[in-house]
C-alpha cells in the first residue's frame, strides 16, 4: 500500500517516460506554408524584394551594368503602387531570376514549384503557375491583370477544393499532398488580396470568410493525416538472448518493444506506456508544431489584412 503511486505521481511518471521518448523523435517533412509565399506577400515584401535583386545583382559580377540594363528595359521606373506588393513582388522577383545566369533550381519560382510535387497537385500548380506567368506579363497593367486574376481565382479555388476531397474522401492522403494543399490554400489567399488591393473586389469580407474556411480544412485535414500516419505505425519485438540456462530457455531471452513508423524507422520503447500514448508523442513531435505554426500563419494574414490590402509596394532598379 505504501508503494503506491498516488495520481499526480503516475501522471507525472508517465509525463517523464512521453517526454523521453519523444525527445528521440525528429521533425517530420515540412507541410509550412512556403518561404517564397511569405517573404513576398507579407507586409515587407519590399524589403525582401530589394535584398533579391542585390543578391542577384552581387551574382552578376562584371556583367552587372548590361543585367540592369535589361531590367530597366523590363520595368521601366516603377514608381510605389498597390500593383507591386504581395503578388506583384512576387512578379517582379521572378523577372529578376529570368534574366539572372544562376542555377533554375535555386529561381524564385522554382522554389515554389518544388512544394507541388505531389501528381495529386498537379492542376493547383499549374493555375498558380499561369496566375504568376500573368503577374509578369501585365506587371505595369492593372487593367488586363485584374481580368486574368479573377478568371485564374475561380479555376484555382476548385483546384483546391478537389485536391482537399481527395485526402479527405478519396484516401489519397499524403503528407506531399498535405504541402501542396497548405501552400495552395496559403497562395489563393494572396490572389484574393492582390484582387482587393487593385480594386477588384471592393470588401474584405470574402477574403476573411475564405481564410476562416481553409482555417477550419486545416484542423480537418492534420485529424486525417494523423489518422493515415498512425494506421502505418506498428509495434514489433525483438528477443535477445542473455543467458545460458539449459532447462528453461525463455529465461535466456530480453524482449526489447520498438514501434516503427511511417517512414519504417525503429524506436525503442519503454515499460509503462501504451502504445497508443507512444504513437500521439509520434505524431506530436513530427508534426503538431507545424500546424500550429501554420494556422498562426493564417490567422496573422487575417489580423493583418487591411494592412495587406492598403499596402503599397516600391521597387527601384540601381
Amino acid at each position: 500500500m505504501g508503494n503506491e503511486l498516488s495520481a499526480e505521481e503516475r501522471r507525472d511518471m508517465e509525463k517523464r517516460r512521453m517526454d523521453h521518448f519523444g525527445r528521440h523523435i525528429s521533425e517530420g517533412q515540412n507541410l509550412r506554408v512556403n518561404r517564397t509565399i511569405r517573404m513576398f506577400t507579407s507586409l515587407d515584401s519590399s524589403d525582401h524584394l530589394t535584398q533579391h535583386y542585390e543578391r542577384r545583382r552581387m551574382e552578376a559580377g562584371s556583367s552587372a551594368p548590361d543585367w540592369i540594363q535589361r531590367l530597366v528595359e523590363q520595368l521601366g521606373a516603377l514608381t510605389p503602387a498597390p500593383e507591386l506588393a504581395g503578388l506583384g513582388a512576387l512578379a517582379i522577383a521572378i523577372i529578376i531570376d529570368n534574366n539572372s545566369s544562376g542555377p533554375p533550381e535555386e529561381s524564385t519560382k522554382e522554389a515554389l514549384r518544388c512544394v507541388f510535387a505531389e501528381e495529386k497537385a498537379s492542376e493547383v500548380w499549374d493555375l498558380i503557375d499561369e496566375c504568376l506567368k500573368r503577374c509578369v506579363m501585365h506587371v505595369d497593367n492593372t487593367e488586363e491583370l485584374l481580368g486574368d486574376i479573377r478568371r485564374i481565382e475561380v479555376q484555382l479555388s476548385a483546384a483546391i477544393t478537389r485536391l482537399k476531397n481527395s485526402m479527405v474522401r478519396d484516401g489519397h492522403m499524403t503528407s506531399e499532398a498535405l504541402k501542396a494543399w497548405v501552400n495552395g490554400a496559403a497562395f489563393h489567399i494572396q490572389v484574393l488580396i492582390h484582387l482587393v488591393r487593385l480594386g477588384g473586389i471592393q470588401r474584405c469580407d470574402p477574403v476573411e470568410r475564405l481564410i476562416s474556411a481553409y482555417l477550419s480544412d486545416l484542423d480537418l485535414l492534420f485529424n486525417k493525416h494523423k489518422e493515415v500516419i498512425r494506421e502505418k505505425c506498428r509495434k514489433t519485438k525483438v528477443y535477445n538472448s542473455i543467458g545460458t540456462a539449459l532447462d528453461n530457455p525463455w529465461e535466456n531471452l530480453l524482449v526489447d518493444h520498438y514501434l516503427v513508423d511511417d517512414t519504417s524507422e525503429w524506436h525503442e520503447l519503454s515499460l509503462g506506456l501504451t502504445f497508443e500514448q507512444y504513437c500521439e508523442v509520434y505524431y506530436d513531435r513530427r508534426y503538431v508544431t507545424q500546424k500550429l505554426e501554420t494556422q498562426t500563419y493564417f490567422s496573422d494574414v487575417r489580423r493583418n489584412l487591411q494592412q495587406l490590402v492598403d499596402q503599397r509596394g516600391s521597387f527601384n532598379v540601381h
